[in-house]
């Protein structure tokens, strides 16, 4: 059984609070629902606690950095009715991510615009909702 994807959730998780309480005042007049993580343990421990929504994940954190976070989410199988974007100062991912790079819908790098934030989270929900709606009605995007 497929977990519901909860539209309008965010989940900022990095370590940067001013980064956080920037990214959460945006998405919040824009309407979105926001919860916070400040590293990797406290958002594994939200999709434990059944959050589903998109992650806008740091790359750069202290003890759990974003590519462990992903993978630890994939191997607990809480990716699963997630999207994740990452929000980075990194310029190039590198090998860190690798085998990863397939759970993960954008990158958008620091420092940013609060127009190009919002055009990726509208974009990714579009994208979900339309693989979510492909997916109930059991064929693939493009078929006729």
């Amino acid at each position: 059984m497929a977990t519901q994807f909860m539209k309008d959730q965010v989940m900022i998780v990095d370590d940067d609070t001013s980064i956080a309480i920037c990214v959460d005042k945006v998405l919040t007049a824009a309407g979105y629902g926001v919860v916070k993580s400040v590293n990797g343990a406290e958002c594994l421990k939200a999709l434990r606690a059944g959050f589903r929504g998109l992650m806008l994940m740091d790359i750069m954190m202290p003890k759990m950095d974003g590519w462990a976070t992903i993978r630890a989410a994939v191997n607990e199988g809480l990716q699963e009715g997630n999207l994740i974007c990452m929000l980075t100062a990194i310029d190039d991912p590198g090998g860190a991510g690798e085998g990863l790079q397939e759970y993960v819908y954008n990158y958008l790098p620091k420092p940013f615009e609060n127009e190009e934030l919002l055009a990726m989270v509208r974009d990714a929900f579009e994208c979900f909702e339309a693989g979510a709606a492909v997916e109930s009605s059991g064929g693939r995007e493009g078929e006729h």
